[in-house]
């Protein structure tokens, strides 16, 4: 059994596409430092689909854990860390796709820094709180400039969005009072977490976390980003959380931004990419202009007009 090991979740209602890719890259890129490979198989119903999995993943000799197709990521990748006995662990969700040779002893050699509990490949700066902070500042500013909302109207081809905008903008305010439990939850931005894929951290200190049963996606980003998520927990106990870039170079929460690998510049530094990071890879200017402005800047700096097409 080697010290590290690398748990990559497999789920079958995703298909086998997005697995074939990691595989591929995984198979494509080093690690440069020895490591069990452990594929969790989630929710794969029958001996046949059972097959074809350990088929498709018999050319790395990964070690098969099955699990069923409940508790979201984060809780199959706590159930995977119990059956193993690596002493560190990097999780990796179905969509993971390894781009750079070196990536484990990257990830590896930052978390072994003195002082620091727990690393990754991206973090964000984003407070789910901040799309109701910034309704709220679109509805104060509309109440403010009634003429200029009047005239917004008037726009060719803009009457629609901003109907759309401003009905969206009421329904956040008056209609969902999940809003005020977000701002409560997730507080104001900036709200650093490391995203929960593509991060390393001891086995012992990831089971010792606290968390809730995960039964609702809500759950899982209470864990990533919430009062007491998990980048949370390791910086109460007074041990940094940094991001480590495709060359190894690591980032304290306060140069987040700046490393070019989550939702900035043209994310050159990224060491590993998911469906997300994909999403702003191959979106339009505006659909990056607006996950830009959800991972980097408070709402008081987005837009009034939310761009059109571009809600994620």
């Amino acid at each position: 059994m080697a010290s590290i090991g690398v748990i990559y979740l497999y789920r079958f209602a995703e298909g086998e596409v997005p697995a074939r890719t990691f595989l591929d890259s995984y198979c494509a890129r080093s690690a440069d430092i020895e490591h069990d490979l452990h594929v969790v198989l989630k929710g794969f119903p029958d001996k046949k689909s059972h097959d074809s999995a350990r088929a498709l993943f018999d050319r790395a000799r990964a070690n098969l854990i099955e699990l069923d197709d409940t508790g979201y990521d984060i809780g199959s990748y706590i159930a995977a860390a119990k059956r193993v006995s690596n002493g560190q662990l990097l999780f990796l969700n179905t969509f993971s796709e390894i781009l750079a040779d070196g990536w484990l002893s990257h990830l590896r050699n930052a978390l072994n820094r003195t002082g620091v509990g727990l690393v990754g490949a991206t973090g964000s700066w984003q407070s789910l709180g901040s799309a109701y902070s910034a309704a709220i500042l679109r509805f104060t500013h509309w109440m403010r400039h009634p003429i200029e909302y009047a005239r917004s109207f008037e726009l060719d081809g803009g009457s629609a969005m901003h109907a759309a905008a401003h009905r969206r903008s009421l329904g956040d305010i008056f209609l969902k009072i999940r809003g005020l439990a977000d701002v409560y939850e997730f507080g104001s931005y900036p709200n650093p977490h490391l995203r929960t894929n593509a991060f390393m951290i001891e086995r012992d200190r990831f089971l010792s976390m606290r968390h809730l049963p995960f039964r609702r996606k809500a759950d899982v980003y209470k864990f990533e980003s919430g009062r007491h998520s998990l980048t949370k927990q390791i910086s109460a106990i007074n041990l940094k959380v940094l991001v480590v870039d495709r060359r190894g170079t690591v980032y304290n929460m306060e140069d987040w931004r700046s490393s070019s690998t989550f939702w900035s510049d043209n994310q050159e530094n990224l060491m590993i990419s998911d469906n997300m990071t994909r999403k702003y890879a191959f979106g339009s200017p505006e659909l990056r202009h607006l996950l830009q402005n959800y991972a980097w800047h408070p709402p008081r700096c987005w837009p009034i007009w939310p761009r059109a097409g571009t809600r994620v």
